[in-house]
């Protein structure tokens, strides 16, 4: 079973895909469905978030807006709206091998746990980035990094 992703980390996966000329059209399409629904659901504060994801210069700030106004705990109704979109866009991003690199994976890893924390079986990441907070212990296992070369530079 896939380790599970925030919203906010797909479509800044699908935002870099889809800014990429060579991106088959049919990975743009499910992220731009994605991304007009989210904007449907959760208002134009979200979808102005969406625009500010998709520029460099202005990515961490749009990040944070979209976890702001979306969060990760859609209730149902939303839940069931956005799930095959979802769906199609991780899809998309598997079938793409040009969108798998355009939009190579940045981990970001906010952890506060009360007790133990534990990280495990990542894989194709070319970067992480963790901050964890725990009263317990913290085990970070299973790291497969991505060697591939950046296409943004």
């Amino acid at each position: 079973m896939p380790e599970p992703f925030t919203l906010t980390t797909l479509l800044l996966a699908g935002a870099a895909a889809a800014g990429t000329e060579a991106v088959k059209e049919g990975t743009k399409d499910a992220y731009r469905k994605l991304k007009d629904k989210v904007g449907e659901l959760f208002g134009p504060k979200a979808a102005k978030a969406l625009v500010k994801l998709e520029d460099a210069g202005t990515q961490t700030e749009g990040g944070k807006e979209l976890e702001r106004y979306v969060g990760d705990n859609l209730d149902p109704e939303e839940a069931v709206q956005i799930q095959p979109l979802v769906d199609a866009l991780v899809q998309a991003l598997r079938d793409d091998a040009v969108a798998k690199s355009a939009a190579h994976a940045r981990v970001g890893l906010d952890i506060e746990a009360g007790g133990n924390a534990l990280v495990r079986n990542i894989e194709g990441a070319r970067e992480v980035v963790a901050k964890v907070k725990a009263a317990q212990d913290v085990t970070i296992e299973g790291f497969r990094m991505d060697t591939g070369r950046d296409p943004g530079k």
